[in-house]
C-alpha cells in the first residue's frame, strides 16, 4: 500500500427528522448576529426560514436574512451578500438550502472574514490567479442546514462561484471554509421534487465515482466511495419516485455526506471538469443534468486510455450496481457505464448536451475554461488529458 494523506473532517454532523431545531443552540456558540443565506423561495414557501429564524432568536440571536442566492451563485451575488454581513456586521453565517445556498454562505464567509475596511471580491480568492489572495482563519464561522441530498457541501472544505463577464466557474478550497456545524434535517429533504432528487442524487454518484477513480483517492476514500455507490444505486430510484420514502432519503442522504467527506480529500475528475464550463457558459443547465450528460463518454475515454488499477476501480464500481464481473478487463469495465446509464433512465436523466441546448460552437470556449479554471480536477483524472481530448469528449456528448 503506498503512502497517503487523508484530511479529516472538522464538522459536527447532525443528522436525522427534525434536527433543524438544534440551529438556535448551535448558532449561539459560535456568535451573536447571523447572517441567514437562502433562495429566493422554496425555504421560505416550506416554512423552515421561518422555523430558523425562530430557534436562534430564541436563544437570543440577532438574525439578518439575505435570500438571493440563484442556481450556480456568482460572484455579484456573493459579494452582495458580503456586504450585507459586513454592513450588519454579522459574525456567523448560516447557510439554508442547496449547495448553492450553502456555497454562497462559504464564500460570504471568507470576503467578510478578509475585508478590514477594505471592498474585497470572492474572486480574488480563485486559483485562477497566480498569486491568489490567501483564505485563513479569519472566515467567519459557517452552518450549513442542507436542503439536497447532492452536493457534499455540508460537510466539504470546498465551494465554487462562477464569474459570469470570464465564463468561468471555478472551486474556493480551504479547510477554513468547512461548516462547523452541519445539520442535515430528512424532513427538510422529503420536499425535493423528483427532478431535484434526480439531479443532486447523480451529483452524489459522480462525486463518489470520480473520487474512487481519482489519482488522489486512498483506502480511507475509497470505503466511503464504494458504500456511498452502492446506496445510491439503491436508494435514488426509490427516492425518485416516491419522496416520501423516508428510508430512501435517510440512506441518499448519507450517501452525500460520504461523497463530501471523500472529496474533501481525493478530488473529482473529468465529469465535473467538463460540467463547470457547461454551468458558465449555460447557467440554467442544471449541474447534475450537465454530469449525466457527460459521465458515460468520460467513463468509455478512462477505460479505454486507462491504466491496470484505473480498469480494476471501473470494474468495481460495476459490482457496486450489482453486476457480476467476471474479470478485470477493460471489457468487464464497461458494464459500469452499462449500470450507469441504466440509472440515468430510472431517473430520466439520460440526456445529451444537444438535447439540453449546448451548441457546437460553444466546444471551443468550454474546453478553454476548463483548462483554466479546472487545472486541479484535470490532473487529477486517472487517464492524462490534453485539449484535443475534451473537445472529443465534448463532441461525444452532444
Amino acid at each position: 500500500m503506498r503512502s497517503f494523506r487523508y484530511f479529516l473532517p472538522t464538522t459536527n454532523l447532525i443528522f436525522g427528522k427534525g434536527t433543524l431545531k438544534y440551529i438556535g443552540v448551535e448558532a449561539k456558540k459560535l456568535g451573536k448576529k447571523a447572517l441567514l443565506v437562502t433562495g429566493k423561495k422554496s425555504m421560505e414557501k416550506l416554512g423552515f426560514l421561518k422555523k430558523a429564524v425562530e430557534s436562534m432568536e430564541k436563544e437570543g440571536l440577532e438574525v439578518v436574512h439575505y435570500g438571493e442566492v440563484e442556481p450556480n451563485p456568482t460572484v455579484d451575488i456573493v459579494n452582495e451578500g458580503a456586504e450585507k454581513s459586513i454592513d450588519n456586521r454579522c459574525d456567523v453565517i448560516v447557510g439554508l438550502g442547496g449547495g448553492s445556498a450553502i456555497d454562497t454562505a462559504k464564500n460570504i464567509a471568507v470576503v467578510s472574514g478578509h475585508s478590514e475596511g477594505e471592498k474585497i471580491s470572492i474572486w480574488e480568492f480563485a486559483e485562477v490567479h497566480d498569486v491568489p489572495r490567501q483564505i485563513t482563519s479569519k472566515t467567519l464561522p459557517v452552518i450549513a442546514i442542507t436542503s439536497t441530498s447532492g452536493t457534499g457541501s455540508h460537510v466539504s472544505r470546498f465551494a465554487v462561484v462562477t464569474n459570469q463577464q470570464k465564463k468561468q466557474k471555478i472551486g474556493i478550497l480551504s479547510p477554513f471554509i468547512c461548516p462547523k456545524v452541519s445539520i442535515v434535517d430528512v424532513d427538510i429533504l422529503s420536499y425535493m421534487s423528483p427532478s431535484l432528487t434526480a439531479q443532486t442524487g447523480f451529483d452524489t454518484m459522480t462525486h463518489v465515482m470520480e473520487s474512487f477513480v481519482s489519482r488522489l483517492a486512498n483506502p480511507i476514500t475509497d470505503f466511503y466511495c464504494l458504500k456511498a455507490m452502492e446506496l445510491v444505486f439503491n436508494y435514488l430510484p426509490r427516492a425518485y419516485s416516491n419522496g416520501d420514502d423516508t428510508e430512501a432519503r435517510e440512506f441518499m442522504a448519507l450517501a452525500d455526506t460520504y461523497g463530501g467527506w471523500a472529496l474533501n480529500t481525493s478530488r473529482i475528475v473529468l465529469p465535473h471538469a467538463l460540467s463547470h464550463p457547461i454551468s458558465a457558459f449555460y447557467p440554467e443547465i442544471a449541474h447534475g443534468v450537465a454530469l449525466a450528460a457527460l459521465t458515460p463518454e468520460i467513463m468509455r475515454f478512462n477505460i479505454e486510455k486507462g491504466n491496470e488499477e484505473t480498469v480494476s476501480k471501473y470494474c468495481q464500481i460495476a459490482k457496486a450496481g450489482g453486476i457480476k464481473v467476471n474479470s478485470f478487463t477493460k471489457e468487464e469495465a464497461l458494464k459500469s457505464v452499462e449500470v450507469i446509464e441504466e440509472l440515468l433512465k430510472k431517473i430520466k436523466l439520460n440526456v445529451t448536451l444537444k438535447g439540453l441546448g449546448v451548441k457546437k460552437d460553444k466546444i471551443e470556449g468550454m474546453t478553454e475554461s476548463a483548462f483554466t479554471a479546472m487545472k486541479g480536477p484535470i490532473e487529477a483524472n486517472p487517464v492524462p488529458v490534453i485539449r484535443e481530448d475534451i473537445l472529443n469528449l465534448y463532441s461525444r456528448s452532444m
